[in-house]
């Protein structure tokens, strides 16, 4: 950790608790997202203009807009994110990432605000680029912020009620669009909402910032680049560097696999249930939204734990996301392969949504301890770009492309049956990304894990309390993970055996005592500080002392 890391972390500001930024981050990300679900809801989007209805309603009918351009508004916030990101992701390292926050925060309160104020498709069409823009400093930013201060023992968790106000929030915002516009027309659902969030901008304004490790907090910063080629090439560099660690290659191509089913879940999935088994086109939008919601939930939730149980390594968090893509895709295959009524159908997609979301905090791990700090959030800017660029973009009306295909190609009344095969078919990406991900779970037991070396060793120490069924020194005859202990010498480690970094800074297998937890931890040394924890082939000596120094020794 650099000097400037240091002093950040040893002066917090007086407001600061770690479970306290949880809630302020958890409370902005479901704000943010419920203006991703408002702008969709049939309150706030309404209907075009028609014979049935002259006026249309809300959005599309105040406005006259056709299906087109009303689809321009989702791809002019997805604009401004995506040049945005990177912007932010950079800028951090010249200004507080606290500030740049509510910099951010800022413009998507006003922006947000100019959206209910629009006064014709073009002014809406630019707040929504704006709103984009101003989300993309908290996409970027707010992540990194709690891997560095979430408990280490039970950070997969905490990542995993972050990331679960995603499909909360989205879902929040169908109901309250649909409700508010109801009430008080659609324009006071955004300048509801704009209100909302004022208070989160204020704060980060007016409080003493928090640091985060590789952001620049205070005053200017002489290193900072002074012309738009300079900013640019550093950006270029920057990125070469996040994309030279093959764990961050290999996290992205199962990523965007995965994003891209998800995608045509999210936009085809009501109209597929309500082809396939005559349901009214309100019934399928309920039971499939509450459906992600509920699996959202669950799933985020029981991937965080399920992470810090088995031991947050890179390796675990890769096997993780691979089995429940598999996992999920047996159960969505035989949703729509073998089902014949829609309560197995249903049933079974609820099942394989849940496998699915149990990846959401395995996968924002990867993406934080796969690039050293500074690089956390551009690393996490360019997996959001690859992913909606590659994944959830195009997916959608390539399916659309696919179903139109076989429908033209079926017979008289079987276009409805259609939508189990165009399903099934894009289903089976999720195999790929499987794949990608059991892969990668190899290969990143070599992998550089950049946690600082006492976050690695208590989620060790937390696995080996997990499997150990809370024990403290284990009882003989028990295999068990590398133990955090107090011994500081014995070859430069940090007295955590298991992740002990410098130990025999060469290749082999390493095993030692650590102090308080006696035991022995078998290390696989790659001579690159990321040695993942695998299990002892021996119990340590009961006599062990807490203040014993590690005795690595190499087994031949």
């Amino acid at each position: 950790m650099d000097e400037d890391d240091q002093r950040g972390r040893s002066g917090k500001p007086a407001w600061f608790t770690p479970g306290r930024l949880l809630a302020i981050f958890c409370a902005t990300n479901l704000i943010v997202y419920l203006d991703r679900g408002l702008i969709a809801s049939n309150g706030v989007n309404g209907s075009p203009r028609s014979e049935e209805l002259p006026q249309g309603s809300g959005i599309q009918g105040e406005f006259g807009l056709t299906n087109t351009q009303d689809g321009f508004l989702a791809t002019a916030f997805l604009v401004g994110l995506l040049l945005a990101s990177p912007v932010f992701s950079e800028s951090c390292k010249h200004t507080s990432a606290f500030r740049l926050i509510g910099a951010g925060m800022a413009t998507w309160a006003a922006a947000t605000a100019g959206c209910g104020l629009a006064r014709g498709f073009w002014s809406l069409l630019l707040c929504r680029a704006a709103v984009g823009v101003g989300e993309a400093s908290f996409v970027a930013l707010a992540a990194p912020f709690i891997d560095d201060y979430a408990p280490p023992a039970r950070k997969a968790r905490w990542f995993a009620a972050f990331y679960l106000c995603i499909p909360v929030g989205f879902a929040a915002g169908y109901i309250f669009g649909g409700v508010v516009a109801g009430a008080l027309g659609w324009r006071a659902a955004f300048l509801i909402e704009s209100a909302a969030v004022l208070p989160f901008v204020a704060f980060c304004f007016i409080s003493r910032p928090l640091h985060l490790a590789g952001s620049h907090d205070s005053g200017p910063d002489p290193s900072a680049p002074k012309s738009l080629r300079a900013v640019a090439a550093e950006l270029g560099r920057d990125a070469a560097a996040v994309a030279s660690h093959g764990a961050w290659r290999r996290m992205v191509g199962g990523y965007v696999l995965y994003t891209a089913v998800l995608g045509v879940y999210a936009f085809w999935g009501p109209k597929a249930g309500k082809a396939i088994y005559d349901m009214p086109g309100e019934s399928a939008d309920v039971i499939f939204g509450g459906v992600t919601v509920l699996t959202g939930v669950l799933g985020s939730l029981g991937g965080g734990a399920a992470l810090d149980a088995a031991g947050a390594t890179l390796a675990n968090a890769n096997l993780l996301c691979g089995v429940s893509n598999l996992v999920g895709l047996g159960f969505v295959l035989s949703a729509f392969c073998l089902a014949r009524n829609f309560a197995a159908f249903i049933a079974l997609f609820a099942a394989g949504e849940l496998a699915l979301f149990t990846l959401q905090a395995p996968v924002g791990a990867i993406g934080m301890w796969s690039v050293p700090p500074p690089l956390r959030p551009l690393a996490i800017s360019l997996t959001t770009v690859a992913i909606h660029l590659l994944g959830d973009v195009p997916s959608p009306p390539l399916l659309g492309a696919l179903q139109s295909a076989l429908e033209a190609a079926a017979p008289p009344g079987g276009a409805d049956a259609q939508w189990r095969v165009s399903m099934s078919l894009v289903s089976l990406l999720l195999a790929g990304s499987g794949a990608v991900f059991l892969h990668a779970a190899r290969a990143a037991r070599t992998a550089p894990d950049y946690r600082r070396g006492e976050e690695r060793a208590a989620a060790a120490a937390a696995a080996e309390a997990h499997h150990l069924g809370g024990g403290g020194g284990g009882q003989p005859g028990h295999r068990r993970r590398g133990s955090a202990g107090s011994g500081g010498g014995g070859g430069g480690g940090s007295g955590a055996l298991g992740y002990s970094e410098g130990v025999l800074g060469g290749s082999g297998l390493l095993v030692g005592s650590a102090g308080a937890a006696p035991g022995a931890g078998l290390l696989l040394g790659g001579g690159n500080g990321d040695r993942q924890p695998l299990l002892d082939p021996e119990e340590g000596s009961p006599g062990d002392s807490a203040g014993a120094s590690p005795q690595p020794r190499r087994l031949t």
